[in-house]
C-alpha cells in the first residue's frame, strides 16, 4: 500500500468513523502531515545523510596493504620451477598513516554539528510546516463556509426570482423590477460557482501539506479559535528558537572546518613495514621499514583555509541576519495577533443573526410594498459582505495566532 492509498484510508476511516460527521480534524491533519509531507520526509533524509557523514568522519586512516614484484628480466622472464625458485624479486608491505593536527576530532566536531544542525532543521521545518497547515485547514474551513453561503444566496435568489416571475404574471410587479431581479440572480449565481472553485483549491492545497491527492470528502471539522485564544506555548526567548539554534551549530561546524583547515599544516605521516624476498640472497626475506611526508611549501593549503575562514564568517553573518529577523518578526506578529482579534471581535459583536433578520424583514416588507428594490438589493448586497468579511476576519485572527505560536515555540530534544 503506497503512501496515498494509506493516506486516503486514513481519511475513509475518518469519514465513516461514527463519532464524527465530517473528515478530518486539525489533530489528525497534524498527525497525517507529520508521516506523509514530503518536505518532512526529504528533510529526515537529509539527516540520514549527515548521520552517514559523521560516521565516515570518525572514520581513522586505514592501513593500507601493498604486494609487488621487481626484476623480471625480458629475456629469461621470470626463471623455471616453483614459485619460491623463480628470479623476481617479491615485496609485501603495510602502511599506516598519522594523522597530526587533530583532524580526526576537527573532523568529527564539524560532522556533528552538521548532524545537530540538520536535526535542528528537520524541527524548524516541522514548525513551519505546521503554520502551513494551520492556514491551509483554516483557509478550507472558510471556504466550506463561503461556499454554504453561496449556495443559500442562490438557493434564496432563485426563490425571489421565481416569486417575481408570479408577480410577473398577475401584473404585481413591473417586468423592469424583476430584470433587475435577474441581473442580481446572475451576480450570485457568479459567486456561487467562484466559492464553489475556492473550496475545491482549498482541499487541493490541504491535500498538498498532507501528501495526499484531493478529496470531494476533505472536510475540516474543527471550530475556529476562540478570539481570546492565547498562545499555546510559554514565551522562548531567541537562543532557545531551533531556527537559531541551527544556525548556531552551522557556525561552530565552520569554526571546526576552519580549525580543520588549519590543521593541515601538520603534515600526516605514513608509516610502513616491507618483506622482501629475493631468490639470490641467502637469507630469503629481508625487512625494511619507510616514513613519507608530503613535501610543499606555506602557501600549499592556503586556498582551503582562506575558503573555510570565508564560510565561517558567512555562518556568522547568517547567524546575525536570522536573529534580527527573528526579532522583527516576533514584534510583527504581536502586533498583527492583536490587530487580527480586534477586527474579529467587531465583525462578531456585529451580532450577526440579528443582522440576518434584519435582512428578512426587509424581504418581508418589500414583498409587501413597504420596501423599494433597491432597498431589497442593498440589503442583500450588504449581508453578503458582511458574511464574506467575517470569515475572513476569522480566518485572519486564525494565521495570525499560529503564526504567533510557531515564532515563540521552542522544539525540545532531537528527531528520532
Amino acid at each position: 500500500m503506497n503512501t496515498t492509498t494509506r493516506c486516503a484510508a486514513l481519511i475513509a476511516a475518518l469519514l465513516i468513523a461514527p463519532a464524527t460527521v465530517s473528515a478530518l480534524t486539525l489533530a489528525e491533519a497534524e498527525r497525517v502531515m507529520a508521516q506523509h509531507n514530503p518536505d518532512l520526509l526529504a528533510a529526515a533524509i537529509e539527516l540520514r545523510g549527515t548521520q552517514g557523514d559523521a560516521q565516515s568522519a570518525a572514520r581513522r586512516p586505514s592501513p593500507e596493504l601493498s604486494v609487488g614484484t621487481s626484476k623480471i628480466s625480458r629475456q629469461e622472464g621470470i626463471g623455471p620451477g616453483r614459485w619460491k625458485d623463480k628470479r623476481v624479486d617479491s615485496t609485501l608491505g603495510l602502511g599506516w598513516t598519522w594523522e597530526r593536527g587533530g583532524k580526526r576530532g576537527w573532523r568529527m566536531r564539524q560532522a556533528d554539528a552538521l548532524v545537530e544542525a540538520a536535526q535542528l532543521s528537520l524541527l524548524d521545518g516541522r514548525r513551519q510546516q505546521q503554520v502551513a497547515l494551520r492556514e491551509a485547514y483554516f483557509g478550507l474551513k472558510a471556504a466550506q463556509e463561503l461556499s454554504r453561503i453561496a449556495e443559500e444566496d442562490r438557493r434564496a435568489s432563485a426563490e425571489s426570482l421565481a416569486a417575481a416571475d408570479r408577480q410577473v404574471a398577475t401584473g404585481a410587479m413591473a417586468p423592469i423590477e424583476r430584470a433587475r431581479l435577474a441581473v442580481d440572480d446572475l451576480k450570485v449565481a457568479d459567486a456561487a460557482r467562484e466559492a464553489a472553485l475556492d473550496l475545491r483549491e482549498a482541499r487541493h492545497v490541504l491535500a498538498l501539506l498532507l501528501g495526499c491527492d484531493a478529496d470531494e470528502a476533505l472536510h475540516a471539522d474543527d471550530e475556529w479559535p476562540h478570539p481570546a485564544s492565547a498562545a499555546t506555548a510559554a514565551m522562548a526567548t531567541l537562543d532557545e528558537r531551533v531556527d537559531l539554534r541551527a544556525a548556531e551549530a552551522r557556525v561552530i561546524a565552520a569554526d571546526a572546518a576552519r580549525a580543520l583547515a588549519r590543521s593541515e599544516r601538520r603534515r600526516d605521516v605514513q608509516f610502513g613495514i616491507e618483506a622482501e624476498r629475493e631468490p639470490a640472497d641467502i637469507g630469503g626475506v629481508t625487512w625494511g621499514l619507510s616514513m613519507s611526508v608530503p613535501l610543499g611549501g606555506a602557501t600549499r593549503w592556503r586556498g582551503e583555509q582562506q575558503r573555510a575562514e570565508a564560510d565561517y564568517d558567512a555562518a556568522v553573518l547568517e547567524r546575525q541576519e536570522l536573529r534580527r529577523e527573528a526579532a522583527a518578526e516576533l514584534d510583527q506578529l504581536r502586533h498583527a495577533l492583536a490587530a487580527a482579534a480586534q477586527r474579529r471581535t467587531a465583525y462578531e459583536q456585529l451580532q450577526g443573526p440579528a443582522a440576518r433578520k434584519s435582512m428578512e424583514g426587509l424581504e418581508l416588507a418589500y414583498r409587501r410594498g413597504a420596501a423599494t428594490l433597491t432597498d431589497l438589493l442593498d440589503a442583500r448586497r450588504s449581508w453578503r459582505e458582511f458574511e464574506s468579511d467575517l470569515v475572513d476576519a476569522r480566518l485572519a485572527h486564525a494565521s495570525a495566532l499560529a503564526r504567533w505560536n510557531a515564532a515563540i515555540s521552542v522544539s525540545e530534544g532531537h528527531t528520532p
